[in-house]
C-alpha cells in the first residue's frame, strides 16, 4: 500500500498497539504532559489530537528538540519522525484510528 502524499510504503496494519504508541518516546510524553499538554501515551489524547500532531510532525516541529539540538539539527536519539512514520501515522488516522 502506497500513501498518496509522498508515495512511500505504509504498514498494511497499522495500529496503536503495533505500530503508532512506539512512536512517542518517554522524554515526548514527559515533556507534553509537563507543558499541560495532553498525554501521549494515552491513543484516546493521541487520537483526539491527531490533526496536529500529524502537521506538526510533518512539518518537523515535532517532536521539539532540547539544546544544543535544534530541529535542523536533531539529536540521534531521539530523531525527527521519518517519511514513513509520518505516512503510517496518517494512514493510522485515515482509517479510523485501529
Amino acid at each position: 500500500m502506497l500513501s498518496e502524499e509522498a508515495q512511500t510504503p505504509v504498514k498494511a496494519s497499522v495500529t496503536w498497539e503495533s505500530t503508532i504508541k512506539d512512536y512517542f518516546l518517554p522524554s515526548d510524553v514527559k515533556c507534553m504532559i509537563d507543558a499541560g499538554g495532553f498525554d501521549l501515551s494515552q491513543k484516546d489524547d493521541v487520537k483526539a489530537n491527531a490533526d496536529d500532531i500529524y502537521t506538526r510532525v510533518k512539518n518537523k516541529t515535532m517532536p521539539k528538540q532540547m539544546p544544543p539540538f535544534t530541529q535542523k539539527n536533531p539529536d540521534p536519539k531521539h530523531p525527527l519522525w521519518t517519511q514513513e512514520m509520518c505516512d503510517n501515522f496518517k494512514a493510522w488516522k485515515d482509517t479510523g484510528f485501529p
